[in-house]
């Protein structure tokens, strides 16, 4: 087995944490009035239109802010005024909520430790210019988003991607840190290391924890 010289980790729900659903519906409801519900947040995050997937299309670089926030408003009543999109915009970086602290320490060791730290997101043009994305991506050399390259993960390319960025001799020298088991087992089929964070079922405390198990049986120093 190669020697891991790589670490990479997606941002959400692993390196922050972000506003639950029923903070959301509550600033929703502080911007746009009492009958803002969570079905309206539903349609508005994740707009359809003609059979169209925008939420995927902004997420992989197809569509920019402007047209998604646009779709947002077509599926709803509230009016699309310029202020209403503002909010919108300004509700999407609410949802990212703040950064989480013992992954950005993680990352630092492991950074003085001699591994190369890397972050693989899927993500868009307005949640990842955020304070909490902001505190993981000034930590790693090689940061890579699904809007700007095109694809999302589980999809391969993603990884292969990946791969190329850190300039790995071979996927197994790269463990790859996830909240989705999806994306874990995407990466795991293209020959990385894949780590579950289990923040979803455990918390974030709870996944971390697991997490330094998992780090501390494979070797790596931390």
């Amino acid at each position: 087995m190669p020697k891991i010289k790589y670490i990479c980790f997606d941002i959400g729900r692993v390196a922050n944490v972000p506003l639950s659903q029923e903070e959301m519906i509550c600033r929703g409801q502080n911007y746009f009035g009492a009958d803002f519900s969570e079905q309206t947040l539903q349609k508005m995050v994740f707009p359809s239109l003609a059979g169209r997937d925008l939420w995927r299309e902004f997420q992989n670089g197809k569509i920019g802010s402007e047209q998604y926030i646009e779709a947002a408003f077509q599926m709803v009543t509230i009016p699309s005024t310029s202020e209403n999109k503002k909010i919108f915009h300004h509700l999407l970086k609410d949802w990212c909520g703040v950064a989480y602290h013992p992954v950005l320490n993680l990352v630092d060791t492991l950074n003085q430790n001699g591994y190369q730290t890397s972050i693989l997101s899927n993500n868009n043009e307005i949640m990842y210019h955020t304070p909490s994305a902001d505190s993981l991506k000034r930590r790693v050399p090689v940061a890579i988003s699904s809007h700007e390259i095109g694809v999302s993960k589980p999809h391969w390319e993603a990884y292969a991607i990946l791969l190329g960025k850190v300039n790995a001799d071979a996927p197994q020298e790269v463990i790859f840190i996830d909240d989705k088991i999806k994306n874990i087992a995407a990466a795991s089929s293209c020959g990385l290391q894949g780590i579950h964070f289990r923040s979803r079922e455990i918390g974030m405390d709870g996944a971390f924890a697991k997490l330094m198990e998992e780090l501390r049986k494979k070797g790596i120093k931390i």
